[in-house]
This record gives C-alpha cells, structure tokens and sequence, in this order.
C-alpha cells in the first residue's frame, strides 16, 4: 500500500499539469508567499489584461493586485470572475472592483462595478461591467484578498456599444426583465 502511494505521489510531483496537486492533496505545505501566481501589478504601476485571454492566479498574504486594459470609445468591458478558496477550516475574502475614472464609466444592465466573495471551501463567480461613453482611456480592475489563499481566474468580454447600450434584443425597454409580449400584463 504504502509503495502504491510513494508511485502515485512521484508521478503527480512529475507532471507539470498536476503542479499544485501535493499542495491541494496537503502534502506540500507551502507559505501564503510561497503559493502566489500569476499577473500581478501595483497602483503604480498596474499588470496588463489581453481581453481575449484567460487568466488564473493565487492571491494570498492579504495582497492586493491591480490589472488595466485599454478600454476604446463606445465599448464595453464585462469581466467574469471566479473565486475559489480549497482551505478547509479558514475563509476568505475577495474584492473585485472597477476604479471610477473621470467621466463616469457607465453602469451595464445586470452587473455592477464591485462585487465582494466571502469564501469559505467553496468557489463564487461575479460579472463586473462597465461601458466606455467618453474618450479611449484605461479601466483599472482592483482585486484585494484577505484571509487564506484564493484561487481567481479572470476573463473578459469586450466589444463596441450599439444605441441603446447592450440591451438584448426582445426586451422591452422600460423594464430590461420584461420581453416585449409580456410588457402590457
């Protein structure tokens, strides 16, 4: 039995895919530090985001992490993120939010420009969205981590506004939770 174990822990430890399986299986134990990946940036000096990429990173050590993209004129950027924390006993605390520029970004139907994820062994996704009215300028996106390490993986959606900014066809423009055929009842 304990031969088996050895063979199957040498075989995890030597596939690149499987690089943080000692850690998630609680043989490796490595420091808040230690398990940090990923893109990183400061305030200063913020990461880049390739909107068309996806992203997964390991936040941890109370860090936070500041990523821009250069959002055009008439365009809008949703951001999809998940947060997952695999500790058994500790929480976690992610928060994902827009930087308000000046003008305004404005809002997009059925997202928000902050989204807070209260962790406990369990994963949480949020859409955070905003749409650029004014001149081609940079979005900041925020991301802090408190607690035991959290496991994030970012990805975007981005394309040009049409007239009545992102409103899918078939709703009905007074209430966006409305079709057309049902607006009158």
């Amino acid at each position: 039995m304990k031969s088996k174990f050895l063979l199957i822990l040498l075989l995890s430890m030597g596939l690149s895919s499987c690089s943080t399986l000692g850690t998630d299986l609680g043989f490796v134990h490595l420091s808040d530090i230690q398990q940090r990946s990923g893109i990183t940036g400061t305030l200063e000096e913020p990461g880049t985001l390739d909107p068309f990429q996806r992203y997964d990173l390991v936040m941890a050590a109370d860090e936070c992490r500041y990523l821009q993209m250069n959002l055009p004129e008439k365009w809008y950027w949703k951001i999809f993120i998940t947060g997952a924390n695999r500790e058994e006993s500790d929480k976690s605390k992610l928060t994902a939010r827009l930087l308000p520029t000046d003008p305004d970004w404005q809002a997009l139907p059925l997202s928000t420009t902050q989204k807070e994820f209260d962790l406990k062994r369990e994963g949480i996704e949020g859409v955070l969205g905003v749409a650029n009215t004014g001149p081609t300028r940079m979005a900041v996106l925020e991301l802090c981590q408190e607690g035991s390490p959290v496991r994030v993986t970012i990805q975007s959606e981005v394309s040009p506004m049409n007239e009545q900014l992102m409103q899918p066809l078939g709703l009905a423009p007074e209430n966006p939770y409305q079709s057309p055929l049902t607006a009158g009842q």
